[in-house]
């Protein structure tokens, strides 16, 4: 099956925006990078979860095929397939994700659309269902009690974006049983002078309006 224009225009922006010096980088300075080389290097694993993000509809190896025609960083397809694509993200881990997540986000609003003077951002959070596991129930929790648990974990995500552009500039993450105040608190580097920060009654307190004030 040939590639759709979106399918390229989606593996364009991936590579524009984090472009493969970028990747080693972060891969880098997280003590990620091979000592010996690999079928699936860090690189390479990058712009796989990447594009699982942009195809959640593909499975595994439709994403695989997609990333390698955009990167062509497969020597050969021989061995790979869904165990070796988890070892890989396993290998990878989350710190580097959300090391490169932080190197990109960034305002994306024109100065014409701030409100006097002022870029407005939004902080606001959101239950997100994760994959029914051992250990992501131990991390996140569910609605249910210990003995009679209820539906899929769930993980609790606070986030902050610039409201012109819907650009997310950084997001923390907890369980199901933590507080959006409690789990915000790791968002506050976003708050300075010339910011104007939206949020919810249930976010707000004396002591955090203090804090959060430029």
């Amino acid at each position: 099956m040939l590639i759709s224009r979106l399918e390229r225009l989606g593996l364009g922006v991936l590579t524009r925006s984090c472009p493969p010096e970028l990747v080693d980088h972060v891969v880098g300075e997280a003590g990620r990078s091979e000592k010996r080389r690999r079928l699936l290097s860090a690189r390479f694993t990058v712009n796989f979860v990447l594009a699982m993000c942009l195809f959640p509809q593909a499975d595994y190896l439709e994403v695989l095929r997609l990333v390698n025609t955009g990167d062509k960083g497969l020597r050969s397809w021989s061995g790979v397939n869904k165990s070796s694509l988890t070892r890989a993200r396993q290998r990878l881990g989350w710190p580097v994700m959300r090391e490169l997540f932080r190197s990109v986000a960034r305002p994306l609003g024109a100065d014409g659309e701030l409100f006097r003077g002022l870029r407005v951002l939004a902080l606001d959070g959101i239950l997100l269902a994760v994959p029914d596991s051992a250990g992501n129930n131990d991390a996140f929790g569910n609605s249910g009690s210990q003995r009679s648990p209820m539906g899929y974990p769930q993980a609790r995500v606070v986030a902050v974006a610039e409201c012109s552009s819907h650009a997310v500039l950084d997001a923390a993450i907890g369980g199901f049983k933590d507080s959006e105040r409690i789990v915000s608190d790791a968002l506050d580097a976003h708050t300075r002078t010339g910011t104007l920060l939206l949020a919810d009654r249930g976010l707000w307190g004396l002591a955090r309006w203090y804090r959060l004030r430029p």
